[in-house]
């Protein structure tokens, strides 16, 4: 699938490309969700379409992507809590919808998803010292 979602994209066929990542992500979410490697692989695939969508000025769209994103990755952090890297996917995905949220005009919903991002952020960095 990679070849194919590569060149779509240079050839700037993004919506051949956001097709690929969404046979990828029918195919993903019929697995099993505990295992890390096919969840990393779901959430991947999730950030590239809501990015391609965002990118083609598809901004709801790439929203609800971002939020679907978001949903997935903090169902990993339930049993995996103690990854940071999982929590800094967690407050980057937070970061997109804020930014999202932020061009679109909802502004106390940005601040809000960038307070939160930050925050997680801050208690990772706590946590990382202390250890």
């Amino acid at each position: 699938m990679n070849i194919r979602v590569y060149c779509s994209r240079a050839m700037g066929d993004s919506a051949a490309a956001i097709n690929y990542f969404e046979e990828s992500v029918e195919f993903l979410t019929k697995l099993p969700t505990d295992d890390l490697e096919i969840t990393h692989a779901l959430s991947v695939s999730l950030n590239k379409i809501g990015d391609l969508k965002y990118y083609d000025g598809d901004l709801q769209a790439a929203r609800s992507d971002y939020l679907r994103l978001l949903g997935v990755r903090r169902d990993v952090i339930k049993n995996n809590s103690g990854v940071a890297s999982q929590v800094i996917d967690i407050a980057v995905s937070l970061a997109k919808v804020a930014d999202v949220d932020r061009i679109l005009g909802k502004d106390d919903e940005a601040i809000n998803g960038f307070q939160e991002a930050i925050k997680l952020l801050r208690v990772t960095i706590s946590e990382i010292q202390r250890s």
